[in-house]
């Protein structure tokens, strides 16, 4: 090649180069767009606290925990989360985008279904939160950027990962086809938003698959948008609904070569019932390897699909199930119960004075327990102010002394004081506590509470006495167990949906776990 025809092939070459520069900067900028406020300004981190409960060791216990979700309508404070984010909060708090007082807004579930792990939450204001634009889950497809928005760990609120769609039907367990994501899924991050590239949200953030030592493989599970809609459009209705067989526990899949041994005709896979059912609408109608291979002329694929298939009926509707019962074909009618089943309510406790915990002074000389010179925290009472405002009681453990297995002092809370109406006062009884409570109840005004925390340095060793490990306060709004139990209008916002939490496992080493932070 001659040295002008280089330079030509060159000068050719780079004025090709600068001709597409503007549209390679253009289509980056584009790709890159993303208005991230739009899917922060929708979304809200929750924390849960239990209802109170008695342990092994006769102590009273809660739990904390955390979630996701995002506002859906303004005009009723409506939030979407997941049902195993608030399956047994006695107390349930919003926090909007850059929040920064300690308590959150209180919210109640007005419905919550585990068949597809979706709840709404209902706040008791909402205001500067904007709505979240909702997206259509059936046009997503494997490749597309997504952006999860929650609060990973419960301590990371208004987190964004990003990612991309690696599946748009991912039956990990259970009965919903998840949209599978790489965006980075935490707990802490269930119920949150997965948003497409637009800001639109098309999936709830539900489940992560992880290993045996929980770490997260970049797998993500979300509910679709599509699904989510039709969930909670019937959740505004009342509660959820449909029908059961009473098979989910004792049936397992069959394959078409496994299924062919058992003579299941035209290669069909087909489903194995593995012990006679004792009730519900199957027992006295199917039998153990009776080998189900199709619903109502619709053939099973698996033991889940089959499951999804009869729950796509209602309570009464009757199905036809073809059999292969020794080698025969027979056709069995199965007429469905209603699959939900709703918890039991869980009220307040009743409780004595303005603080819902019982205090005690502790003088013990043979140092079992210790000697305090303030009230010691020894109950706490389910949805008395000291629960509502995170107030944990001392706690007992059982451990062994020599060969023997004792219970023992775990730690030590007593309360030294409080601060009403700007000024400290000292406490030294549980009476001069509860005068300070019952005159800041009349005066309507709150409580600070000083609490001083005693445990063990290693907490199994017996031998070693308790130690002063810090100090904490917590802020207590006194009031009266006969107002809670007479419905007062103030708390109103109290109760909550009691559920069984979703949890499944699958095979080789990985398990699915609600992205839920406990």
């Amino acid at each position: 090649m001659t040295e002008k025809k280089t330079l030509r092939w060159r000068s050719g070459l780079l004025g090709l180069l600068l001709a597409l520069t503007p549209v390679a900067v253009l289509t980056y900028e584009h790709y890159t767009a993303v208005d991230t406020d739009v899917m922060l300004n929708v979304s809200v981190s929750i924390r849960t606290i239990s209802h109170v409960r008695i342990d092994k060791v006769g102590d009273s216990v809660w739990e904390s925990g955390s979630g996701s979700g995002y506002l859906v309508a303004s005009g009723d404070c409506e939030v979407w989360t997941n049902h195993h984010v608030i399956a047994d909060a006695a107390v349930i708090e919003v926090f909007p985008r850059g929040w920064t007082r300690a308590s959150g807004i209180r919210a109640e579930v007005v419905n919550a279904t585990p068949r597809y792990d979706v709840a709404i939450l209902r706040m008791e204001h909402c205001e500067g939160i904007s709505e979240a634009r909702l997206g259509d889950s059936s046009k997503v497809a494997a490749g597309d950027e997504t952006y999860a928005v929650g609060n990973p760990l419960g301590r990371n609120p208004d987190s964004i990962s990003r990612g991309i769609i690696s599946h748009t039907e991912r039956f990990a367990s259970g009965l919903t086809p998840y949209l599978q994501t790489d965006a980075a899924i935490n707990p802490g991050n269930s119920g949150g938003a997965l948003f497409n590239h637009a800001g639109e949200v098309i999936g709830m953030n539900t489940a992560i698959a992880s290993t045996k030592a929980g770490a997260n493989v970049g797998i993500g599970y979300a509910v679709p948008i599509d699904l989510v809609k039709k969930v909670t459009a019937q959740l505004r209705i009342g509660p959820p609904s449909w029908g059961d067989a009473g098979l989910a526990s004792i049936v397992s899949s069959l394959t078409p070569d496994e299924a062919e041994i058992f003579k299941v005709p035209d290669g069909h896979a087909a489903i194995i019932v593995t012990k006679d059912p004792l009730q519900g609408p199957s027992a006295g109608k199917l039998k153990a390897r009776d080998v189900i291979y199709k619903i109502n002329d619709v053939g099973v694929t698996a033991a889940v699909h089959a499951m999804r298939t009869i729950a796509s009926y209602e309570k009464d509707d009757t199905i036809v199930l073809e059999v292969m019962r020794n080698g025969k074909s027979e056709t069995v009618d199965i007429t469905l119960e209603e699959g939900w089943t709703a918890g039991e309510e869980q009220l307040a406790e009743f409780y004595e004075g303005h603080l819902g915990m019982t205090l005690e002074m502790w003088t013990d000389e043979s140092n079992e327990r210790g000697t305090f010179t303030s009230p010691v925290i020894t109950k706490v009472q389910s949805l008395g102010p000291a629960h509502k405002a995170h107030i944990a009681s001392s706690q007992r453990n059982v451990g062994f002394r020599g060969p023997y297995m004792v219970s023992f002092q775990l730690d030590v809370k007593t309360v030294s004081g409080a601060v009403y109406d700007g000024e400290y006062v000292p406490v030294s009884t549980p009476g001069e506590m509860e005068r300070l409570a019952e005159k800041a109840y009349k005066e309507t005004s709150p409580l600070l509470l000083e609490i001083q925390l005693w445990a063990r340095n290693s907490p199994m060793d017996l031998e070693t006495p308790l130690n002063h490990l810090g100090t904490a306060f917590y802020k207590v709004d006194p009031s009266l167990a006969a107002a809670l139990a007479a419905g007062d209008e103030n708390e109103s916002f109290e109760s909550a949906y009691i559920e069984s939490e979703y949890h499944a496992e699958t095979g080789a080493g990985h398990s699915i776990h609600p992205a839920r932070q406990d």
